[in-house]
């Protein structure tokens, strides 16, 4: 019950975070530079997103069935 709480609350989280109301109108710094700030903030919240997705298939994917295995 409680994978069920854990998954919609990063996946909440994620969701606001992906908004980013508090720097529409920032473009600096650039990273690297020539990677805008945007950008930069997109590509780390994409990777941290497909880092839970892998987590959570790992952690809690059910085990196949026992006569399956053979």
């Amino acid at each position: 019950m409680y994978k069920d709480y854990i998954f919609w609350i990063v996946i909440g989280l994620l969701s606001l975070l992906h908004i980013d109301f508090w720097a529409w109108d920032k473009v600096y710094p650039i990273f690297f530079g020539f990677i805008p700030y945007h950008l930069w903030y997109d590509g780390i919240l994409t990777i941290s997103g497909a880092i839970f997705f892998f987590w959570w298939g790992k952690r809690f994917w059910p085990d196949p069935p026992e006569d399956l295995e053979n």
